[in-house]
């Protein structure tokens, strides 16, 4: 399938729901804030352990293969834990189920891992070398300067408005040297330069997903570099996650080409339930159509 076919479903299927839903709703106003976020992850806990992780990992599968598998969710962890050496500190901003900080942290338990959430850790049996705070990692205040080898996010800062706020927190608690793994979305030019329909698919996926609108990669990369981090290197795997993201958009379809049926849940269900169908929905055809990309960055102090 080419680019220039996947836009045109793309545009088609923003016709057809235009039809049957307000679309607008569901773009209109902040969708963004603490409180939205953490309302976001609540009312769809369910859905990510359903259709993401029964294990409680929340981000998309990287898949070298080019074929699904559920192993396939520990290439992001694993990338990190190539980074970790005994003795180090290690923090993770947003952990979300806690999956992938209570597996690194088992997988080093000669490191010492910290998590910032604005949920509790409601894990059992955690290791002694974790400890979490349950707050917005914007502001890292309970980390001391200088203190932390090595940091990662995955999926999560694309939810903040003030991007560069974050990173300098990032900098400034990282040790000279130290290193912060990024994986995120990220447009392939800048949101204006997309025509309406585009625009509109593009606003879907981020609110529906208690994000902010999503950047392009140049306005990611200007952010680390405005906050004194280095990129050492970024790799795009849109390719790789196209499996995970293809089997999204067919659970999608089942509701969202059904109006009916989608007109009824989108009546009963809460807003930030149902807008992450969209997002599944939409998600395979914006990375194949090459609008949005899915992106590592290492970033080094």
């Amino acid at each position: 399938m080419n680019r220039r076919y996947s836009n045109y479903l793309l545009h088609a299927k923003i016709d057809a729901m235009g039809r049957y839903l307000n679309l607008d709703k569901y773009i209109d106003g902040e969708k963004n804030s603490l409180k939205d976020i953490s309302s976001y992850f609540k009312i769809n806990k369910w859905a990510y352990k359903h259709f993401h992780s029964q294990d409680g990992f929340m981000h998309f599968r990287i898949s070298p293969t080019g074929v699904f598998s559920d192993e396939d969710v520990y290439f992001q962890p694993d990338v990190v834990s190539d980074f970790i050496n005994d003795g180090d500190s290690v923090l993770e901003l947003g952990f979300g189920n806690g999956a992938n900080l209570l597996y690194l942290a088992r997988c080093h338990p000669q490191a010492s891992f910290t998590g910032v959430d604005l949920q509790r850790l409601e894990a059992k049996n955690v290791p002694t070398n974790v400890a979490t705070i349950q707050a917005d990692y914007s502001s890292l205040s309970q980390i001391a300067d200088n203190s932390v080898d090595v940091a990662y996010a995955f999926e999560t800062i694309v939810h903040n408005t003030d991007k560069e706020k974050i990173y300098r927190e990032v900098c400034r608690v990282l040790k000279p040297g130290g290193v912060m793994i990024v994986y995120d979305y990220a447009l392939c030019a800048p949101f204006d330069t997309f025509d309406e329909h585009t625009r509109k698919a593009i606003a879907l996926i981020s609110k529906g997903g208690a994000a902010a609108m999503i950047e392009s990669t140049e306005e990611l990369n200007s952010h680390y570099i405005a906050s004194g981090l280095n990129i050492e290197r970024i790799r795009d795997y849109s390719v790789e996650v196209m499996p995970d993201l293809k089997r999204l958009e067919r659970k999608g379809a089942k509701i969202m080409e059904r109006p009916w049926l989608a007109r009824l849940m989108f009546a009963l269900l809460p807003d930030q339930f149902v807008t992450n169908i969209i997002l599944g929905y939409l998600g395979y055809d914006s990375c194949k159509a090459g609008v949005i990309t899915y992106k590592e960055w290492v970033l080094r102090k």
